[in-house]
């Protein structure tokens, strides 16, 4: 009995000591697993690049339309107005929408195409969504984009193929004769 009395009074005494440093200022919460696993993923996400964290393919696509518009150097008005106007045919936006979805899409991507890239990073959480004709449909419109200006860049090539080769694999059909 005397030894159960004295864990008891141990821990109780450990227990007041805690809360008499907490009072002072000290903080204990990262002892706690839970809490630390918790803060370590909340940091992760906020850390993370947006970019890799786009899920819709309309998005997605915006995003691609525009970094490869930007690739030669700023965007130019028969760009913008091609980009807006597919928006609104494709998409079924309204202008302000359009126009919404050029700011954020360039704003995402900023002044550094290093993120695009890495387009299996990018397509990653939205591959599964896209349909086969929504991705024909995203390549014709990258394709459109690309084909505005005079030259293609390497940038813009790659970006082509890598794009097309994904999807190409994902929706492989074989042809057979019944």
């Amino acid at each position: 009995m005397h030894i159960i009395l004295a864990a008891l009074g141990a821990v109780v005494t450990i227990l007041v000591l805690i809360n008499r440093l907490s009072e002072t200022g000290i903080d204990f919460g990262w002892l706690n697993p839970f809490a630390w696993k918790r803060r370590r993923n909340w940091a992760k996400q906020y850390h993370a690049n947006p970019v890799y964290s786009v899920r819709d393919p309309m998005e997605v696509t915006a995003l691609l339309m525009v970094a490869l518009a930007k690739s030669g150097g700023d965007m130019s008005s028969e760009q913008k107005r091609y980009i807006k106007q597919e928006f609104q045919n494709v998409f079924g936006l309204t202008e302000d929408e359009a126009s919404s979805l050029i700011h954020s899409s360039v704003f995402l991507l900023k002044e550094n195409f290093e993120q695009v890239k890495n387009l299996n990073k990018v397509l990653a959480p939205s591959v599964e969504s896209f349909s086969s004709a929504q991705a024909s449909s995203a390549l014709e419109l990258m394709t459109g984009v690309v084909n505005l200006d005079s030259q293609t860049n390497a940038f813009q090539a790659n970006l082509l193929q890598e794009f097309n080769s994904i999807f190409l694999e994902r929706f492989k059909t074989t042809w057979s004769s019944n």
